[in-house]
């Protein structure tokens, strides 16, 4: 579903903002490599942009299951969580490369700002479901990092807005029994 998509692509950009993002001049945040702790939380409103023909072709109780399942998932959201993640100097080389390839072409980012401790931009993604959105990462000291996105995404009948904010602190370059790219 073209909504679970975007709202995936919303979530990654939360859990992806500790790794380094990528400029055109590719200048990755100044960050150390290693096992993270990540805290964030974030703020959910309006009603996700689900296809009219999506949603013919449900039955009430598929409805009400997927309704139920948006509501979990904005309740998670909005709680406060706490994970430790293995982050390699590959990842912080890549940056956004796995935001890119996972939206599939359909979102673009325009980076407005980019030095070893600041990345900033926009998001817009094209489609049956549009979104736009703002991001903010700040890495202080390769051992700390912060920040914040804010996404928007809608189609004709309904609209989301999504925020979520975040530190990070490095807690050691042995990651112990974390693996890459796992929480």
């Amino acid at each position: 579903m073209r909504a679970m998509k975007v709202i995936s692509i919303g979530i990654c950009v939360s859990a992806a903002a500790l790794i380094a993002a990528r400029a055109a001049d590719n200048t990755p945040l100044k960050v150390n490599p290693g096992l993270w702790e990540i805290t964030s939380e974030g703020q959910n409103s309006g009603t996700p942009p689900i296809p009219p023909q999506a949603l013919a072709q449900m039955s009430p109780e598929q409805r009400a299951q997927m309704e139920a399942q948006f509501k979990a998932m904005m309740a998670k959201q909005a709680q406060r969580r706490v994970v430790k993640r293995c982050v390699t100097q590959q990842e912080i080389n890549d940056g956004f490369d796995k935001l890119d390839r996972m939206s599939q072409g359909q979102c673009s980012q325009t980076v407005t700002a980019s030095t070893p401790t600041l990345r900033e931009g926009r998001l817009q993604c094209k489609g049956a479901t549009t979104g736009s959105g703002t991001y903010r990462f700040e890495a202080p000291t390769p051992e700390s990092v912060s920040g914040s996105w804010d996404m928007t995404a809608g189609d004709a009948n309904n609209t989301m807005n999504v925020k979520n904010t975040f530190q990070g602190k490095w807690l050691s370059a042995d990651c112990g029994d974390i693996k890459p790219g796992t929480n």
